[in-house]
C-alpha cells in the first residue's frame, strides 16, 4: 500500500506494522487522462521546501500536471487531510501503478479494507453546491450512482461529504436518514450498528448502480462479501457468477436465489440457471431476508402435518462442475416444480418460492418464470416433499433465443439503377407454385426474414440490361448470400425485369464516382408496392448510376433521394418463369444451374464481374436489440462493392 504525504506530495510505502493514520479519498472519477496518475507523481519539479512561492503542489509538478482537471481535487483532499493533521492520504486516481495487473488486482482485493481502516475519507461531490445552497444537489449526484463507492460508503466509520468547493457539507452521521433514502442501506448499517444483512440485501445495495467495466459490478462488491478472487478483466458478466460461487462456498444463505428478472431486464429469458445475471434482479425494496433454520423446519411441519419429513432437511449444498446439489422442499405445478427456499420478505410470515423445469435431455433442472419470486401462503406450502436435485449454475441459452433478422445494406460504387426485391412467403421448402409480390428497394429498406430458411431475392439491372441476383436467407441463425450475375446466365427467365422502376433524382447536380457510402436508415419500406412496368428494352440514362441498394453521398456533403412516384394500379406479378408462378426466390433455387451449390452452401460473401467491373457481397452483423423477453432483434448489414477491373490488375 503506498500512501501519499500531504505536505512533501511523494509516495511513501509503509510496512505492515507501520501505517500512519490516513485520509483516504472518495470521488467521482472523470476520464483518466484528466486524472493525477501514478507517472504523474514522478514528475515533481522542484521540492516543496525549496519552492519560492510557499504553494506546495503548485510548486511541485510542472504546468501539464497542474492543468488537469483532476489537479484541483487532489491539491483540496491534500489541503484537507493536512488541515486536519494527518500526514498522508491515499487517493486511488495516482497511488495504484494500474499498469501493473499484479498491483492492481492486489489493490482491488484489498481496496474495502483500505477504505475500512481510515482515519477518515473525504468524499468529494463535483456537482454539488451553489453559492447560494452549498448542499445543493446532494440527492442527485452521480456519486450514488458508482458501483465502486458504495464500499466506499459503508467501510470507513467516519465519512465526511464535501461540495465542489471543498466547502464541508456533513458526515454520515448526520446524513443517515436520507443516505438511507437515497440507498436503501439500513441505518444501522450506515452507523455501524450490529446487524447482519443477508446476501440478497447486500446485492439490492448494487442494484442500477454503474460501472466504468462490466467486470467491477462484481469486483466492487468482493469486501462486502469478505471475498478475494482473481481479476481477470475481459471475462464480462462472469465475473459476477464467479463472485456468487465465491460467496457460497463460505455461506448457506439462500437469499442469493431469491432474485427475480423484471420484464424490463435485457436478461429476463424464461429458463435461466440457479445463479442471478447481475446485482440489478434483487430487489431494492423489500430484499429477502434470512429464515432461521428451527423456524423455517417448523413452518413446514405445521403446513405439511408431518413431524419428521423434514427433521433431517440438510442446510447446505455442494457446488460442482455439473452443477448446484441441493435439497429443497418441492412438489410438482403443472409442468415444472416449486422449491421453496429458507428465505422470506421482510414482514412476511411464510418462505419465497421459485419455480423449475427438468431440463431437456439430461437430468439437471433450470429456474424457470425467473420474473416470479412466489410469495406463499399455507396453501401453497401442501404436499411438499424433500427432494435433492442438481441445478445448473448457469444457463446460456443465446443459440436458440429466437431472433428476429433484419437486412439492411451499404455500397461502395455504382452498380445499377433499378432494383426490387421478392421474400418467399413460405419458410423451409421451396414450392415454385407459390405467388409472391415485387417490392420496391429503397434506400432506406430493412429486410426482415424469420429464422427458419425463409429467404429473399434482390436483383437489379443496370443501364446496358445486365441483371444481378442477390439470394439471401437465414438458416440456424446464421445469414447466408448468393451473387448471381446476369452473364453466362439468363437471369431474366426467373425476375420480371419490367417491373422494375428506374430511379431519378431531384433538380441536383448529378455526383461522379462516390467516394464513400451513405449508411441505410432502419425505417421499414417492406410493404408491397405496385409498380408501373417498363420496357426491358428501353433505353437506360448511363450518366444516372445508383448503387445496387443505397443513395450515396459524393465529395460534398448533398445526399440524393428518388423522387417520390405515383403508385400504379400493375397486378402483382404473375408470369411463370420456368417451372412455376409466382416465387421468383423459389424459381432460382429449384431450377438454377447452380442450384445444388445455392441449396448446399450457404456463405456469407461472393465474388462476381460485370461491365467491366468487380463485385463483391459480404455480409456482417449490426446492431443487436432485445425486442421482447425472449427474442432479440439482429440486424444483418449486406455490403456491396464495385471496383473497376482496370484498377485491380
Amino acid at each position: 500500500m503506498r500512501l501519499l504525504h500531504t505536505s512533501r506530495l511523494i509516495l511513501e510505502t509503509p510496512t505492515d506494522t507501520d501505517v500512519q493514520p490516513y485520509a483516504i479519498l472518495s470521488h467521482r472519477w472523470l476520464a483518466d487522462h484528466k486524472e493525477l496518475s501514478f507517472q504523474d507523481l514522478q514528475r515533481t519539479q522542484v521540492p516543496p521546501e525549496e519552492s519560492p512561492h510557499g504553494d506546495h503542489a503548485g510548486a511541485a509538478f510542472p504546468p501539464s500536471v497542474q492543468g488537469k482537471e483532476g489537479f484541483k481535487k487532489f491539491q483540496g483532499a491534500c489541503d484537507r487531510a493536512s488541515l486536519d493533521g494527518l500526514d498522508y492520504i491515499w487517493i486511488d486516481t495516482c497511488c495504484i501503478d494500474k499498469t501493473s495487473s499484479a498491483e492492481l488486482s492486489e489493490a482491488i482485493n484489498s481496496m474495502y479494507a483500505w477504505y475500512r481502516d481510515s482515519a477518515v475519507c473525504y468524499v468529494y461531490l463535483h456537482d454539488v453546491g451553489t453559492e447560494e445552497d452549498p448542499q445543493s444537489g446532494f440527492e442527485d449526484t452521480d456519486w450514488f450512482q458508482r458501483g465502486w463507492t458504495l464500499q466506499e460508503l459503508i467501510a470507513p466509520d467516519n465519512v465526511y461529504f464535501f461540495n465542489k468547493n471543498w466547502i464541508m457539507i456533513g458526515s454520515k452521521a448526520t446524513f443517515a436518514h436520507i443516505l438511507s433514502e437515497i440507498t436503501y442501506i439500513r441505518q444501522d448499517v450506515l452507523l455501524g450498528n450490529p446487524y447482519v444483512p443477508s446476501i440478497a440485501e447486500k446485492m439490492s445495495w448494487a442494484a442500477g448502480r454503474k460501472t466504468q467495466k462490466i467486470e467491477d459490478r462484481a469486483y466492487s462488491l468482493m469486501g462486502l462479501f469478505g471475498i478475494h478472487m482473481p481479476i481477470i478483466y475481459g471475462e464480462g458478466e462472469k465475473a459476477f457468477r464467479r463472485l456468487q460461487l465465491e460467496i457460497m462456498k463460505s455461506s448457506d444463505d439462500q437469499t442469493i436465489f431469491a432474485w427475480h428478472d423484471s420484464l424490463e431486464y435485457h436478461d429476463s429469458v424464461r429458463n435461466r440457471g440457479l445463479l442471478a445475471s447481475a446485482p440489478d434482479v434483487f430487489p431494492r425494496a423489500s430484499p429477502a431476508v434470512t429464515m432461521e433454520y428451527s423456524h423455517f423446519i417448523n413452518i413446514l411441519h405445521r403446513t405439511s402435518g408431518s413431524h419428521s419429513l423434514f427433521r433431517d432437511l440438510p442446510r447446505s449444498y455442494s457446488i460442482l462442475n455439473d452443477g448446484i446439489h441441493i435439497t429443497l422442499p418441492m412438489r410438482e405445478v403443472g409442468d415444472g416444480w416449486l422449491a421453496i427456499l429458507r428465505c422470506k420478505r421482510e414482514g412476511q410470515e411464510f418462505p419465497c418460492g421459485i419455480y423449475l423445469k427438468e431440463r431437456p435431455g439430461c437430468d439437471g433442472f433450470l429456474r424457470t418464470l425467473p420474473t416470479k419470486l412466489q410469495a406463499l401462503k399455507p396453501a401453497d406450502l401442501k404436499g411438499l416433499v424433500p427432494y435433492k436435485r442438481r441445478i445448473v449454475i448457469d444457463h446460456h441459452i443465446l443459440p436458440i433465443i429466437n431472433r428476429r433478422p433484419f437486412f439492411t445494406f451499404q455500397s461502395k460504387g455504382p452498380v445499377s439503377e433499378h432494383r426490387g426485391y421478392y421474400i418467399c412467403p413460405k419458410p423451409g421448402g421451396h414450392d415454385v407454385g407459390q405467388r409472391v409480390d415485387h417490392q420496391v428497394l429503397n434506400p432506406d429498406t430493412r429486410i426482415e426474414l424469420s429464422d427458419d430458411v425463409r429467404c429473399a431475392c434482390i436483383y437489379s439491372q443496370d443501364s446496358r440490361g445486365n441483371v444481378i441476383v442477390l439470394l439471401i436467407g437465414i438458416e440456424h441463425h446464421r445469414p447466408w448470400v448468393h451473387l448471381l450475375i446476369d452473364v453466362d446466365d439468363d437471369l431474366h427467365q426467373y425476375v420480371d425485369t419490367t417491373r422494375l422502376r428506374r430511379q431519378t433524382f431531384d433538380d441536383a447536380p448529378q455526383p461522379q464516382r462516390p467516394h464513400i457510402s451513405a449508411p441505410t436508415s432502419t425505417q421499414s419500406s417492406n410493404q408491397a408496392d405496385p409498380l408501373a412496368p417498363s420496357s426491358p428494352t428501353s433505353p437506360r440514362s448511363p450518366s444516372s448510376p445508383l448503387s445496387l441498394f443505397t443513395s450515396f453521398t459524393s465529395a460534398g456533403t448533398n445526399q440524393y433521394r428518388p423522387r417520390p412516384e405515383r403508385h400504379s394500379t400493375a397486378p402483382p406479378l404473375t408470369q411463370p418463369h420456368r417451372g412455376g408462378t409466382g416465387c421468383p426466390v423459389c424459381s432460382i433455387i429449384e431450377n438454377h444451374p447452380k442450384k445444388n451449390i445455392i441449396k448446399n452452401r450457404r456463405v456469407d460473401c461472393g465474388y462476381g464481374t460485370m461491365s467491366g467491373n468487380k463485385i463483391e457481397v459480404n455480409i456482417r452483423k449490426g446492431q443487436v436489440r432485445p425486442v421482447s423477453e425472449a427474442m432479440l432483434g439482429v440486424e444483418y448489414v449486406i455490403t456491396v462493392a464495385v471496383s473497376p477491373l482496370a484498377l485491380l490488375i
